[in-house]
């Protein structure tokens, strides 16, 4: 046995004991293994915890606005808020223009509708309600995933109502789960880089998922990778997230989303010039199974940032997710990622690889299985 396969089976040993790793022991990790070795010890995990079985979700999605105060380095969908008016890029959907959306997504069959947007300080309280009553009216079986955490705290302060009071309004219009967005980076230092002070820290965002979450609504978590960010941030990013879920449960899956850098500030600055590589995509996946798997069982992997090919690789590496079909998303297309998908190709993915896919809900639960 070579001395990687030992440190493998350690680890393994270790993890499967019931024991969470700390910051220290993560660091080891990454830099005692190759990525090979790594993804090996993420796939055994995978396999006590999850299985042989990779989800996804049939999703259509909805971006209701690109008019934005936050104006974020790391972000090529916005458009200034104060361009209202002044900009033919920027847009706010119609209550006609949604319903118009869900006759599209009707076709497909979706299990859930996911919504979110920028920061506008023009749309009313009002307006999501009446955007997620339109929604159930359309298709009252239908999922509605809705809104980033940060989306949620800027509605909160900008109609003058708590995050409590929101929430209660917001479901009761229709809103059925948080779409965990926003997370980006946790460590102030590189927030303050790719964030700008309109959107709330990650200690706030982190505390908002608990208000969240104590209220019975659920939904993932995320961490945008890639940019300017260290492995340590990545590794206190993870940490963060699975030590709030050990206090307040809510967060149904973990979604890295790899930075796309085109059209972004932070590319035009000259403070990135290159997507993260292949191998870091892998070691992302394969250390959030290895840290956080324990308590967010689903990892997930987003094909739509860091391409089928890896995301295919990545299932062999503490994968067990490819969170959807994301039919309309236009966030990572204002970054000229343009790929689009299939249930049959999101199949043939999982099935070309040994494993068993099948739709599920948002809530993990399975709707329609595979066999191979």
């Amino acid at each position: 046995m070579n001395i990687g396969s030992y440190e493998s089976s350690y680890w393994f040993d270790i993890i499967s004991s019931g024991h969470r790793l700390d910051f220290n022991e993560a660091r080891e990790i990454i830099e005692d293994m190759t990525v090979h070795e790594i993804m090996h010890l993420a796939d055994q995990l995978t396999g006590t915890q999850i299985g042989d079985t990779v989800t996804y979700a049939v999703s259509y999605n909805i971006n209701y606005s690109n008019y934005c105060t936050a104006s974020c380095p790391i972000c090529a969908f916005y458009v200034p808020a104060k361009l209202k008016g002044k900009s033919s890029k920027g847009y706010e959907l119609s209550i006609e223009d949604v319903r118009s959306e869900l006759k599209k997504a009707e076709k497909l069959n979706p299990t859930e509708i996911h919504i979110v947007g920028g920061f506008n300080p023009y749309l009313p309280i009002e307006y999501y309600e009446n955007v997620f009553r339109t929604v159930k009216e359309s298709l009252p079986e239908v999922t509605l995933k809705a809104l980033t955490i940060p989306e949620i705290d800027f509605i909160a302060r900008e109609t003058g109502n708590s995050i409590r009071e929101v929430i209660e309004r917001f479901h009761e219009a229709g809103m059925d789960a948080h779409t965990g967005g926003g997370a980006e980076i946790f460590n102030p230092e590189v927030r303050k880089q790719i964030s700008t002070p309109e959107k709330i820290s990650g200690e706030d965002w982190l505390k908002d998922a608990k208000i969240i979450h104590s209220m019975g609504i659920r939904g993932n978590s995320t961490m945008t990778y890639g940019h300017v960010e260290n492995w340590d941030n990545i590794m206190d990013h993870m940490i963060k997230i699975r030590e709030n879920q050990k206090e307040v449960p809510g967060f149904l899956s973990f979604i890295p989303l790899k930075f796309s850098i085109e059209n972004t500030p932070l590319k035009k600055m000259g403070k990135v010039k290159h997507p993260a590589s292949g191998e870091k995509d892998l070691k992302v996946v394969s250390m959030a199974r290895i840290i956080m798997g324990q308590d967010i069982r689903n990892i997930s992997v987003y094909w739509v940032s860091v391409g089928k090919g890896i995301a295919q690789v990545a299932l062999n590496g503490g994968g067990n997710d490819l969170v959807g079909t994301a039919v309309s998303e236009k966030i990572f297309g204002a970054t000229d990622r343009r790929e689009y998908t299939t249930i049959e190709e999101l199949n043939n993915m999982v099935e070309s690889i040994g494993k068993i896919p099948a739709r599920r809900d948002t809530f993990y639960n399975i709707v329609g299985k595979f066999d191979r």
